[in-house]
């Protein structure tokens, strides 16, 4: 009888893990083939992807990217990575920008059922995590997009990490260790944001389950490792430009209010059911009555270490509160209000099994009409065609002022492709300055901001005097080409248009 119930349970946790990653793969590789092209960004990485060959393997001490001497002090994984896969099977590094995010990413789905697993203590609490994990519209979206080589594995590595570590606490055996030191060492070597995280969180795990001798100096072990494994990469960095490139990059992960954004991003959920967000608060208040400090702490710890990337890390402890909230505290409430009880494990119930896979269809459809918002986030082939002319038809020294209409900067894929496929340098480009600007990152956020606003000519020309930063062409996208801006542009003599198609308008500075 215990034998039939187990393999029940077992049978549960594979359909739920199933569903989930077949589910979630199928939303975070729709828009990559819809669009034919990377979403969003990723235009500094194939810079970077290129300067590797350029360099034979070595780190360089500077990307090409916009001709602006930025020191190349990215974790370089992805991108000896994708160097090597590129080398190997002759794929193109656009193709490995589309295509290695999202399938990285589905990976991690399976990743978040074993940690959802080992802090929940139960699979099957870990599979219903895991598959909100899947299919919560937008958690996915950064890390299926261009510039998610490197933060999906960083968010892969850093759920590794944690999953190790947290298994170094409890039983220190060399293999825990050894694998503890290799996962930590990736997420460093991924992404600068995942390895604040992931050293954050491995603390948090220490203070509730390693409080003794013996874990305590398996998790020295375990950074001191960490240190000399990733050491060849920050020491070259430090011997090209000292530590200036990383404290720049630190200054430009807080900005507003953390816990006031903590707030925001955990209590308002998106779509057109409130379901997760209902979710989301009966989760929190379920795990402040049963005592779940570990995970209520992790929510928040990601926006005191590093705000700009906390919601996708709190999004980690959330989902666990999310399976927690339903196969736990809806139970007991309804157990209460019915006076009757309610299957204790949840595969046990076929009423609450049919609600979660009516919740799952639910989120798949969410997920995929974000998905369409991502499609409607990639360059088209007219502007590529046009970066090419611009590549092959205009002086190499040439400054040029991208013009798309878009006031956020890291969401403009016209302005971040723009260098790498042009080869041109661009000055309304943000992408590259958190290396070198510090706590001037923002101001320059903002300016270029300004410039997207603008209407007119008068204003553009305005926006190039007041902040230094002079071009010899004016390149115009769709929207602004025919609005009022374009035809400012097109009746000022001061102006010669070059280059005309439907999507893109070029217009060379006469004087």
């Amino acid at each position: 009888m215990n034998e039939s119930k187990t393999l029940a349970q077992t049978e549960w946790n594979g359909l739920i893990i199933g569903i989930s990653v077949l589910f979630g793969a199928f939303v975070r590789f729709f828009p990559g083939l819809m669009t034919g092209f990377p979403l969003n960004d990723g235009g500094m990485f194939l810079s970077m992807i290129q300067d590797l060959q350029e360099s034979q393997g070595l780190l360089p001490r500077f990307t090409s990217y916009n001709q602006l001497s930025i020191p190349f002090a990215y974790p370089p994984f992805g991108f000896y990575l994708a160097r090597l896969i590129s080398a190997a099977f002759g794929a193109t590094e656009v193709d490995i920008l589309r295509w290695m995010p999202p399938f990285v990413n589905t990976v991690s789905i399976l990743v978040f059922y074993l940690l959802a697993s080992e802090i929940l203590t139960s699979r099957s609490l870990g599979a219903l995590a895991a598959g909100f994990y899947a299919l919560t519209p937008g958690a996915y979206g950064w890390f299926v997009m261009g510039g998610g080589l490197t933060r999906s594995f960083g968010s892969i590595f850093l759920l590794l990490s944690i999953l190790l570590v947290l298994r170094t606490y409890k039983v220190g055996t060399v293999k825990n260790i050894a694998l503890s030191i290799l996962y930590c060492s990736l997420a460093v070597l991924s992404h600068p944001e995942a390895g604040l995280h992931t050293a954050a969180i491995c603390l948090l795990l220490w203070f509730f389950y390693g409080r003794s001798v013996g874990p305590f100096w398996r998790a020295v072990f375990v950074g001191a490792g960490t240190m000399v494994v990733t050491s060849p990469w920050w020491l070259t960095v430090i011997s090209y430009h000292g530590l200036a490139p990383f404290l720049s990059a630190l200054h430009t992960g807080y900005n507003g209010k953390p816990l006031w954004n903590a707030m925001m991003d955990l209590l308002i959920g998106g779509g057109i059911l409130p379901v997760l967000a209902v979710l989301r608060i009966i989760g929190i208040g379920w795990s402040i009555w049963t005592r779940q400090h570990v995970l209520l702490l992790w929510t928040i710890l990601p926006y005191l270490v590093e705000p700009r990337s906390a919601p996708s890390v709190a999004n980690h402890p959330l989902t666990m509160m999310l399976a927690l909230a339903f196969a736990q505290a809806i139970p007991w409430l309804l157990s209460n209000l019915k006076r009757k009880p309610v299957a204790e494990e949840i595969y046990k119930s076929t009423k609450i099994n049919h609600v979660f896979l009516v919740i799952l269809i639910y989120l798949f459809v969410e997920s995929n009409l974000y998905g369409f918002r991502l499609v409607g986030n990639s360059l088209t082939l007219g502007e590529r065609e046009a970066m090419k002319w611009m590549e092959v038809n205009t002086p190499s020294d040439a400054l040029f002022l991208p013009l798309t209409g878009i006031p956020s900067p890291e969401t403009d894929p016209f302005v971040e492709w723009f260098p790498a496929l042009a080869g041109r340098r661009s000055q309304s480009t943000i992408q590259g300055y958190e290396w070198v600007l510090a706590d001037g990152f923002f101001q320059r956020y903002s300016i270029l901001s300004e410039l997207q606003r603008c209407k007119s000519v008068d204003c553009v020309e305005q926006w190039s005097q007041d902040n230094d930063l002079p071009y010899d062409y004016a390149v115009l996208t769709a929207n602004n080409a025919k609005g009022e801006l374009g035809r400012s542009f097109q009746m000022n003599p001061n102006y010669a248009r070059v280059y005309f198609t439907q999507e893109v308008v070029v217009y060379e500075k006469t004087r």
